[in-house]
């Protein structure tokens, strides 16, 4: 046997291998090029991970805010309230075990490479590291309890209230240092330094501390680098680059909705951001309820912000993107998989974690809408007997009801449901809080320096109240109480913060009155707002006065009544589809003889001549009921009769329109069908009721024709 070949052949075998090798890495690599720039699957519906809505004490997930996927697909979710962390199975539905405890005000999670999880733990001032296996704790950078504004080491180093965190593939940590308004890096030695921002709030592009940002909360490290920051206070997106240059790269700083090319777009609380490729990402925007994409565009298509679900009205509705409803989202996080994705958010106004999918993914369910409601009977059980002044059990006038029409109904002209209750006190007064709760919203403070200035903490609202301070703009509370002021050249208070985190116990001092004279009390978390009168416990109050009937109006289809002015008939002839238009107004025990407030119920009935029920209604017609407001847009209409308004001055008119439906956050259009009725005598029966039970009717006789 000829041996000598042997070596040339194994090497010629061995470079056929090596080339085809490098073929195949060629045309492996060529395919993961081409399925990168491949633009992700579109989502087709949302659905809900987790949570169990915005409940007042439960034991699972109820106040989520930040929210990261590992390499895996689990989902960490922080629960602020309750300072916990949350785990979520991305490939089955799961109850969100508990993997961390003891957390002050947890909100941004990122997972740094080696599998851990970085959390800004806000209510604490620092930044920690939780490992996901045993739930062990440490802290990164901060003290605890301790706030500020330090470079230095890891103990020296001192932060504000931080909010977003993000890590870089060097391990570098990103802080959103949300009300020291600037980005700071934690570098791996643990040395913290400061990347840019001005330790105080404003808006402008520059290099390092002289860029200005106004509570910034998102953040994420974009594939070439650098930093994409959610500006929430300026509703701007921010880029920053590693030698500290920022430019402002999407919105024009207005706090509204408004899709298009990215300079032109408006964003509204924008506060947590995350990357959807090479170049684009996406955004949650809290103030407006809805989660965006912004796409730098390409050769075909120019760059621009679009919406992918939500907006007005706010609520919780899963399924087609097209009719899904959100409320407040703040946390995002991409899961990213062979031909389907899924983007998951915090969706902290409903209490729960949702996720938009692509075909292909078969996790979640579709929630029920009352899922994110509470009841007036669990609020009623939780917040103790008070009134919002000293001395806390004195009562006091109500000077505006749950549900009544503010503005002017009319065409051109702004009508809105009042969503409170209206207690009157003296100018300067100072507004103590009724509830134990814990500041939420990195920006909870709105309206600072007009009549409507307002705090909106979780449970309960306060509006007409000059937050944290007297009626010369002092501080009611001397130093770190986690409020903050913004003050013009003149000393004049233009802006007020209260950091995310800060505990307002009950009885504590909120803020005195503005020239409103009242503090609006809103019961119940936005959205899901509750008649406070059967929400609270309010010591002392009484009511024995029944609501007054003014006038009840029998018209038409096309609103046309069915008798001519001037013209009297012992009976009223009606005929097809009418509607009943009752003006009325109540007035409540201790209340100034002028006032007048609304009516919380509504009803009517018809009547045979010998007294009996007519068909159909051997129950009254329980139509307009102010328990809950409608979460139908522009629902006002449905409710009142043009001529309708009340508000600060003026008159007062409400102007019910009977015959339609606006009860348990329903709203619609109805009529009473006289087609469905013998012709004969008949006796319309209108009946108007107050919250305590006190009622008054009118009876109107008329004749249905044949």
């Amino acid at each position: 046997m000829n041996t000598d070949s042997l070596p040339s052949k194994t090497s010629r075998l061995w470079r056929w291998l090596a080339a085809a090798l490098a073929v195949l890495l060629a045309i492996t690599a060529g395919f993961f090029g081409w399925l990168r720039f491949q633009p992700p699957q579109p989502f087709t519906r949302a659905v809900t991970l987790a949570g169990v809505g915005p409940k007042i004490a439960v034991d699972d997930l109820s106040d989520p805010f930040g929210v990261a996927v590992d390499r895996d697909g689990n989902i960490f979710v922080s629960d602020g309230k309750r300072g916990k962390i949350h785990r979520i199975s991305s490939s089955e539905n799961t109850t969100a075990p508990i993997i961390a405890s003891n957390l002050e005000m947890p909100s941004a999670i990122a997972v740094a490479p080696d599998g851990s999880l970085i959390v800004a733990n806000t209510g604490a001032q620092t930044i920690v590291r939780v490992d996901p296996k045993n739930g062990g704790t440490a802290i990164i950078a901060g003290a605890n309890g301790i706030s500020g504004f330090v470079d230095g080491t890891a103990n020296e180093a001192r932060f504000n209230g931080p909010v977003g965190v993000a890590v870089g593939k060097d391990n570098t940590i990103y802080v959103a240092d949300t009300y020291n308004d600037s980005i700071r890096a934690i570098h791996p030695d643990g040395r913290v330094s400061t990347l840019a921002g001005g330790h105080e709030p404003g808006f402008k592009d520059g290099a390092g501390t002289d860029a200005r940002f106004d509570t910034p909360c998102g953040i994420t490290v974009a594939p070439d680098g650098a930093l994409l920051v959610a500006d929430t206070g300026n509703h701007r997106i921010r880029r920053v680059t590693m030698n500290g240059a920022v430019t402002t790269i999407a919105g024009t700083g207005e706090a509204t909705e408004r899709d298009g090319a990215p300079m032109d777009a408006a964003f509204a609380e924008p506060t947590a951001i995350a990357m959807r490729d090479a170049n684009s990402f996406y955004v949650a925007d809290a103030a407006g309820n809805t989660v965006r994409l912004c796409d730098p565009g390409n050769q075909r298509e120019p760059a621009s912000v679009t919406t992918i679900a939500g907006g007005y009205p706010l609520g919780l509705n899963d399924g087609a993107l097209s009719a899904v409803k959100l409320n407040r989202p703040t946390g995002l996080a991409v899961i990213q998989g062979w031909r389907k994705n899924a983007l998951v958010f915090a969706d902290s106004g409903n209490g729960l974690v949702r996720a938009f999918e692509t075909e292909g993914f078969q996790v979640g369910y579709q929630a029920k809408p009352e899922t994110a409601l509470l009841r007036a009977a669990d609020i009623r059980a939780a917040v103790p007997p008070r009134w919002p002044y000293n001395p806390p059990d004195q009562p006091r006038e109500i000077a505006g009801t749950f549900g009544e029409v503010r503005g002017e109904r009319a065409p051109e002209h702004d009508a809105w449901f009042h969503n409170g209750l209206d207690l009157p006190g003296a100018y300067g007064e100072t507004v103590r809080a009724i509830f134990s709760e814990r500041v939420s919203r990195p920006l909870s403070v709105e309206g600072v320096a007009t009549p409507r200035e307002r705090l909106r903490l979780p449970l309960i609202g306060y509006i007409h109240v000059r937050i944290g301070r007297d009626q010369n703009d002092q501080p009611l509370t001397p130093g770190d109480s986690g409020i903050s002021f913004r003050r013009d050249e003149n000393g004049g208070v233009t802006g007020v913060r209260v950091r995310r985190g800060t505990r307002i116990n009950a009885g504590d001092p909120l803020g005195t009155l503005t020239k409103l004279n009242h503090v609006h009390l809103i019961a119940g978390p936005t959205a899901g707002e509750i008649n406070a009168l059967a929400a609270l416990q309010l010591p002392g109050i009484a009511d024995k006065i029944a609501p007054v009937i003014e006038s009840v109006a029998l018209l038409n289809e096309q609103w046309q009544p069915f008798a001519p002015d001037g013209i009297k008939a012992p009976r009223l002839p009606v005929s097809g589809r009418v509607r009943i238009v009752v003006r009325a107004f109540d007035q409540a025990d201790g209340n100034v003889n002028y006032r007048r407030l609304g009516i919380y119920k509504l009803s009517y009935t018809l009547l045979k001549s010998d007294g009996s029920p007519a068909p159909g209604f051997d129950q009254p017609r329980e139509n307009i009921v102010f328990e809950r407001l409608p979460a139908t847009p522009n629902a006002v209409p449905l409710a009142y009769a043009e001529g309708s308004q009340s508000g600060y001055s003026g008159a007062t008119i409400f102007a019910y329109i009977a015959t339609n439906i606006v009860r348990d956050g329903e709203a619609r259009e109805d009529f009473w069908d006289t087609a469905l009725l013998p012709p004969g005598d008949y006796l319309v029966r209108v009946i108007a009721e107050d919250f305590f039970g006190n009622r008054v009717q009118r009876d109107v006789p008329v004749a249905v024709a044949k």
